[in-house]
């Protein structure tokens, strides 16, 4: 295991674990290479009555505070479908992956499940282009997820681009992947948006994240709550808060026993 970067060799890895408490409410906790953050969601059986989130490791010094505007998803009606949460808050204005985390334990509520657990495995892939922003095309790679320890999902990948098996064999990443999911089961759907946010997480394993002090220095601008303009010159970096989860995913999860 090396903190060189580019990391080569080794591979990204995010755990997602949500379950249902004896009062309806539900945990959930996501961990990967760059963020740690739980969530308690309660509800009256048809609309969210509270949110409590933990920011156990983030990026930058602003994160946290993204945490607030995911409390106008109170009194808001619960769907079935993880990715409705967009149109019930403003995705901009949240940390992405409390805001992933929400949309999930949202559907979980409404889908009254017990336990779901994933986990993403994507192989590190070379850069073969760079873009403004200092954002990185990667090349051919592959990627796959497990939900409760079986294989739900196995994707190969070039650039941005799903290009196996067939029947997902040239869809965009980005442009229309929403869309099709809207077409696909709950389960389906979900599966394949948690998979395609940990491909587009696992890039970071290519740019060594210490090397900028603020994140206005990142190039980037309104992908989410810290690189809003009004955020990014004070969202200072939280060095040393990169982990590298390359060889086992035992240790993560840590607080998965407690409730936010």
């Amino acid at each position: 295991m090396s903190d060189v970067y580019p990391r080569t060799g080794g591979c990204f890895r995010r755990k997602i674990d949500l379950r249902t408490e004896a009062d309806g409410a539900v945990v959930g906790w996501l961990e990967d290479d760059f963020h740690h953050v739980g969530l308690t969601l309660e509800h009256d059986g048809g609309r969210i009555s509270a949110i409590r989130v933990i920011s156990e490791r983030l990026p930058f010094s602003s994160c946290p505070f993204a945490a607030a505007n995911l409390q106008a998803l109170v009194g808001q009606r619960m769907s079935t479908r993880c990715t409705d949460i967009g149109a019930l808050v403003q995705m901009r204005q949240q940390c992405t992956h409390m805001f992933d985390l929400a949309g999930l334990a949202m559907a979980h509520c409404a889908r009254n499940i017990g336990h779901r657990h994933y986990e993403a495995v994507i192989p590190d892939r070379d850069i073969v282009a760079w873009e403004a922003g200092k954002r990185r095309l990667l090349g051919p790679g592959k990627a796959w997820l497990l939900c409760n320890g079986e294989e739900v999902l196995h994707w190969q990948l070039d650039r941005r681009q799903i290009t196996g098996p067939e029947n997902w064999a040239g869809q965009p990443l980005v442009e229309g992947f929403r869309a099709r999911t809207e077409t696909m089961s709950l389960d389906e759907a979900e599966a394949a948006s948690v998979l395609r946010r940990a491909i587009m997480v696992s890039s970071g394993r290519t740019l060594d994240p210490d090397l900028f002090t603020r994140a206005s220095e990142r190039g980037q601008s309104g992908v989410c709550y810290t690189f809003l303009k009004e955020n990014r010159d004070a969202a200072l970096r939280m060095f040393g808060s990169t982990l590298n989860y390359e060889t086992t995913g035992e240790t993560m999860l840590s607080r998965l026993s407690e409730r936010p």
